[in-house]
């Protein structure tokens, strides 16, 4: 299946780099899986041969302590709040990420659920890490409206030129000029065809669990960048975490591929690809990490308004699955009948 994979799905810029991405994976897991073994303070200094500037503990930074847009007795300006959430790292990370995300998930719907249910997880965790809280004009005016909108536009758009694009890969030996072979060569590095993905939610009640798992997962993902730099001391600009973001989305790009051939039972996918088992392997070893080095870290524990909430949520979700499964069941003995 791999073979097949890389051979007939993942053919550009070539196989071989979507081999070393695998590797780089394996590799990844390798580390992972060796860190999670470890002491809290272990794990730390071990970062330190990652990067000589970590290893040092964070300053806590929270986002929400003053949450007044106009500031009349500020010497410096009115409007500091604002500037200081407009040019921090996180707003380019954000518009970056989510042009990533709509590459990877090329369903603007999806890519909007993931978008609002990432902020309800700022919310949920907001007791935890102090990043996580947020006025609410960033999180729903700056977050939502303005940075990853312009991210999903722009990726959106991405996604609609190249599918729009009609592809004549003739051979570099046989372009007529410089020019052409040139063309030719950077054209080594865009799709030879660009397949859209569909994914179908609410085809029914198992297609709605298998498209909520991956919004989970993916969600995880995200969580775990938080919570991974909170316990193991990584700032913002810390170039580990780009490179790990990197990582992911080389990663993800072909899992996403195998898991979306995998839900349309396309031939010859017939089962989930060595991407989708391993990034998911990835995702419960990170996850693991911050639950084993976040014990003691986070002593306040979350309100109840949150955990009835979510009991709620969960619950009428079950309801909801069990009641379409039922009424399907019906239709569909009666069509027997």
């Amino acid at each position: 299946m791999l073979t097949y994979f890389f051979a007939r799905v993942l053919i550009r810029p070539h196989p071989a780099i979507w081999r070393l991405v695998h590797g780089m994976a394996v590799i990844y897991l390798v580390a992972l899986t060796f860190l999670l073994f470890q002491e809290r303070d272990d794990a730390r200094q071990f970062m330190t041969f990652l990067h000589p500037d970590l290893g040092v503990e964070l300053p806590e930074r929270s986002y929400g302590t003053d949450c007044r847009i106009y500031l009349p007795d500020n010497p410096t300006s009115r409007f500091k709040n604002v500037y200081d959430t407009l040019f921090d790292e996180f707003v380019l990370a954000h518009i970056f990420g989510w042009w990533g995300k709509a590459i990877m998930i090329r369903n603007q719907p999806l890519l909007w659920v993931l978008s609002v249910g990432f902020e309800f997880m700022e919310l949920t965790f907001r007791h935890m890490l102090p990043n996580f809280n947020e006025c609410w004009w960033d999180s729903i005016i700056l977050d939502i409206l303005i940075c990853n909108w312009f991210g999903i536009w722009a990726g959106m758009r991405t996604v609609r030129y190249f599918d729009g694009r009609t592809y004549e890969w003739v051979g570099i030996s046989r372009q007529p000029n410089i020019i052409g072979k040139v063309k030719r060569t950077l054209g080594q590095f865009t799709p030879a065809h660009w397949d859209k993905d569909e994914w179908h939610p609410l085809l029914g009640p198992w297609r709605f669990i298998q498209v909520l798992s991956l919004c989970i997962v993916f969600l995880t993902v995200e969580l775990n960048t938080f919570f991974l730099k909170f316990c193991l001391w990584i700032p913002p600009r810390n170039p580990v975490i780009v490179y790990r973001l990197i990582l992911w989305w080389l990663i993800a790009l072909p899992t996403i591929r195998e898991y979306n051939s995998y839900l349309q039972d396309r031939k010859p996918v017939k089962k989930l690809g060595a991407f989708c088992w391993l990034s998911l392997a990835i995702c419960i070893v990170e996850l693991l990490i911050c639950i084993k080095f976040g014990h003691g870290l986070f002593p306040n524990s979350m309100p109840i308004w949150l955990v009835i909430f979510w009991s709620s949520v969960g619950a009428a979700l079950i309801i909801i699955l069990i009641s379409w499964s039922w009424q399907l069941h019906r239709t569909l003995r009666k069509k027997k009948l």
